[in-house]
């Protein structure tokens, strides 16, 4: 790991955890002239993509304009990955930072072991808050990284390449170059003194992320519950190396499942009180791999019913779905020509693959037009889209008939209306495949009416209609 002394002191960090995270467990033994470079720590599972991030020429975008590299501030990276021709953006929030300065968010000029350019990196660099001289220190830098699209796929050069926010499948964040030193081999105890490096990850839920070393590791499983969250991670060795190391030996790979629209880790120090070391400026290396989206072909959602009912100046839409696998949302649209839509509203869905019933309420009081046409815009996680059948609902049209309920007589329903006009009414029943009228009444212009018809000399009928015209 390449170490960079600074000469003057560097301003304290912003923000400060709620309460203190433990100390390391003690260092394995290491030999930093052992480095596999074959090893599987960083490859992608057959079966997933093998693109890899790629990370440069950050820039600041919002959040903390006094000190860019404080708690708050947000750093946009275009042009991370390419993932079937669609180009993915990403951002870069730096959440807290604690007893830690970060130099650098993205360090474009760092190298491996090997001299080599890994400008691709995500790259910090991150010192202690105050000299190390003899009393016990740890801290971190907190990072969560999200992910956009352009909604055309193409990045534009504007603001609407991170217009779309995306979720991604089999993320594989790998953390490089975990190492350390023994902090001036200063006598403490048995495990003596040491100055290493912490790399971990927040955990979702139990197994997630699968947290894998390599079977020849110098590193130390570390894992602590803070702030509410439970972290899970490793601890480096005392064994330091140059540049941001990709032996297998001081790497370590997290393995996320399920759908992410981002993951949160930190990157920091431990420091075994030994001698004097200063605040050393530590270069860090890692980046993401193996992740595609969810649903590259057709959207799995299937829309089984969607109708729609118009009463009170407003069109009440609702529909039920299932299999909303990797299915972000529904957006209302409408149309008064059938042809130019515009968004009126949208429900998110519920994820569910189960059947899931929804509906939409569109107020037409401030409209003029005596027709629409309304359909769904189904969006997927990724920005796919498809759209449902086309519904037509009439305003105040010359007949209007609403089925009822299929099993009751009229004499056990009653009807509430309020007419904008006079109307004649008439209860309906159906035998025999012909529907006969029953009980006519007129509802005056203006009066909310409520109706109780009685057919009880017909006795049950198999369905009846309410049957109303404009007089």
């Amino acid at each position: 790991m390449k170490t960079f002394y600074p000469v003057l002191l560097a301003l304290a960090a912003p923000l400060f955890a709620t309460s203190q995270i433990p100390m390391t467990p003690n260092p394995v033994a290491c030999n930093g002239n052992v480095c596999t470079t074959n090893a599987n720590i960083d490859v992608c599972p057959p079966g997933s993509n093998i693109v890899v991030t790629d990370h440069r020429n950050g820039v600041y975008h919002r959040g903390n304009n006094s000190n860019n590299l404080r708690a708050g501030a947000v750093w946009r990276f275009r042009n991370i990955a390419m993932v079937n021709g669609v180009t993915i953006n990403g951002e870069v929030s730096i959440d807290e930072i604690y007893r830690a300065t970060l130099h650098s968010i993205d360090d474009d000029n760092a190298v491996d072991q090997a001299n080599v350019s890994i400008r691709s990196f995500f790259a910090p660099r991150i010192s202690p808050d105050q000299n190390l001289n003899g009393t016990d220190r740890n801290g971190y830098v907190q990072f969560t990284m999200t992910f956009f699209r352009n909604a055309s796929g193409v990045n534009q050069n504007t603001n609407a390449d991170f217009g779309t926010p995306v979720s991604l499948t089999n993320i594989n964040y790998v953390h490089y170059d975990i190492d350390g030193n023994d902090a001036g081999n200063v006598s403490r105890g048995t495990a003596g003194s040491w100055f290493r490096e912490t790399g971990n990850a927040r955990r979702l839920s139990p197994g997630n992320p699968i947290i894998v070393a390599n079977s020849a590791t110098d590193l130390s499983a570390y894992n602590y519950d803070h702030n509410g969250a439970t972290w899970a991670g490793f601890a480096g060795t005392t064994c330091d190396r140059d540049g941001v190391s990709r032996c297998a030996q001081i790497a370590s790979s997290f393995s996320f499942n399920g759908l992410l629209p981002g993951i949160t880790f930190r990157m920091g120090y431990d420091y075994n009180a030994g001698g004097n070391i200063g605040m050393p400026v530590r270069q860090y290396g890692s980046r993401l791999g193996c992740f595609n989206f969810p649903a590259q072909s057709t959207l799995p959602v299937r829309l089984i019913d969607f109708h729609a009912s118009y009463r009170n100046q407003q069109t009440l839409l609702s529909w039920a779905a299932e299999a909303e696998v990797a299915f972000e949302k529904y957006v209302v649209e409408r149309s008064s020509d059938g042809s130019h839509y515009g968004e009126v509203g949208e429900r998110a869905a519920s994820g569910s693959t189960a059947r899931v019933d929804y509906s939409y309420v569109d107020d037409l009081s401030a409209e003029n037009g005596s027709q629409y046409f309304y359909r769904l815009k189904m969006v997927d996680v990724d920005g796919t889209y498809k759209y449902s059948s086309v519904l037509l609902v009439k305003r105040e049209t010359r007949n209007i008939e609403a089925l009822g309920d299929q099993s009751k007589p009229c004499a056990t329903g009653t009807t509430h209306h309020p007419f904008q006009r006079t109307r004649q009414q008439q209860c309906r029943y159906s035998r025999g495949g012909s529907f006969r009228s029953n009980n006519h009444t007129t509802a005056t212009k203006g009066i909310s009416r409520q109706q109780q018809y009685h057919t009880s000399k017909y006795g049950t009928i198999a369905a009846w209609h309410l049957h109303t015209t404009d007089q």
